[in-house]
């Protein structure tokens, strides 16, 4: 099977349409792409036109193009990936910065991907030469501000599919080093729960900051006992 196999492609295109019930006219208001264009693909006959008609395909159906031509999706295989992840690293996630999100995914891709998303082909759309995305996927000394890894990351967007927001979700800074990695977990999942439950991040603070103060005045009205010398 070769990478631009009109009909694998076919398949897919059939196969994402009837998972959201879309009839032939449906698709096309979804996507921008005629019925009968549609119609076609999915009998397995190329247009003339094959990449930019795919490339509506994909953003109506909130997939790759790279998805539609092969059948791999990167976005669903980085997602699968973290899950694979020990519990302490994944909770690291949750505390890891923009640039370090950035960093892990194009490691990802360049370790999983090589032959779809050549490193040329990435430093082209990410405004960087070769060795500088070298440099960055190796967390070297190349410098980015925060629109630039926010530029980034919306160009990595169009490219896999992995939203924005997870890049920017990111922890500005890192962890201190005297929290241990398992604990991180556990702060993490707190941190998750009040999410779920719908706590505003401004009220979490606030009550942090009187869990601290309340242990602070504990800490000053019951001391430690001292000890004693040969006791």
């Amino acid at each position: 099977m070769t990478k631009n196999n009109p009909w694998q492609i076919g398949r897919r295109i059939a196969a994402l349409r009837a998972a959201h019930g879309d009839s032939l006219r449906q698709a096309a208001a979804r996507t921008g792409v005629s019925h009968t264009t549609i119609g076609r693909l999915e009998a397995g006959q190329a247009s003339a036109s094959l990449n930019s008609t795919l490339r509506k395909i994909a953003e109506g159906y909130g997939v790759t193009v790279e998805y539609l031509l092969t059948g791999r999706d990167p976005h669903r295989d980085f997602e699968g990936a973290l899950q694979k992840l020990p519990p302490e690293d994944r909770a690291r996630l949750y505390f890891a910065s923009p640039l370090t999100r950035l960093r892990l995914v194009l490691r990802f891709l360049m370790s999983e991907y090589p032959l779809e998303f050549p490193q040329e082909t990435l430093a082209e759309r990410l405004c960087l030469s070769v060795e500088e995305l070298r440099r960055l996927a190796e967390a070297g000394d190349l410098t980015l501000t925060d629109d630039q890894v926010a530029a980034m990351a919306e160009r990595l967007e169009q490219l896999t599919a992995i939203p924005v927001r997870w890049f920017m979700a990111g922890y500005h800074g890192e962890p201190a080093a005297s929290i241990p990695p398992g604990r991180l977990a556990a702060y993490a999942r707190i941190v998750e729960k009040a999410a779920v439950a719908g706590i505003r991040p401004d009220v979490l603070d606030m009550a942090v900051d009187l869990l601290i103060l309340q242990h602070s005045v504990l800490a000053v009205e019951n001391p430690p006992p001292t000890r004693r010398n040969g006791g």
